[in-house]
């Protein structure tokens, strides 16, 4: 009967403070889900699962294991002296930020999408390439490449790129909400603020 009444008392909304321009925050359900969001700017990403308290930390996990980022839909061998990557997404205001390692040997080659969701490099023998989306720099995409003449790699988002995904996030209880470290932002000790 106590470890319920702790549990419920952890109930509600908890909000993210002090930081600037930045909106973030947990909702904790009853049902032992929650849901969680984070805007800044025109950025808006959303994550949830299910919360279990033990003790004064109550314990982040996604309902969903880890997926891909990106798919492979496409590799070939196209003529000229160019390796080209593209994303072959429809929504342009995401295929336009889109980062590129390529790693050849000992080089590594970097560019961003354009416009189009395009890039191009000099041609080279392709070991592998490491896709990140601008607004999702902690998913870190890698491709390795089993056919070294291939010189055009297409690319598409998988559908859940944007969601946030929690693996046992620890949060400490506090007098007035939660501490710790936020799962977009640099390290830290973050307070969420009971509402």
């Amino acid at each position: 009967m106590e470890a319920q009444q702790k549990t419920n008392a952890v109930i509600g909304q908890y909000y993210l403070r002090g930081i600037m321009e930045t909106a973030s925050g947990f909702k904790l359900n009853a049902d032992s889900t929650f849901e969680f969001f984070f805007s800044y700017g025109a950025l808006d990403r959303e994550g949830k699962g299910t919360w279990q308290q033990t003790g004064t930390q109550v314990v982040f996990l996604s309902t969903h294991t880890k997926v891909k980022n990106f798919s492979l839909m496409n590799s070939t061998v196209l003529e000229g002296n160019k390796l080209t990557i593209k994303i072959t997404d429809a929504n342009p205001s995401l295929r336009s930020h889109v980062y590129a390692l390529v790693k050849s040997g000992d080089k590594k080659l970097e560019e961003i999408t354009d416009s189009k969701g395009e890039m191009s490099f000099p041609k080279t023998e392709v070991d592998s390439i490491q896709l990140i989306l601008e607004f999702c720099p902690e998913k870190i995409f890698v491709f390795s490449n089993a056919n070294k003449e291939h010189n055009h790699f297409e690319f598409r988002f998988e559908k859940d790129i944007m969601e946030v995904f929690f693996d046992n996030l620890e949060l400490t209880l506090t007098e007035d909400g939660m501490e710790g470290r936020h799962p977009l932002l640099k390290e830290g000790i973050y307070q969420f603020h009971r509402n």
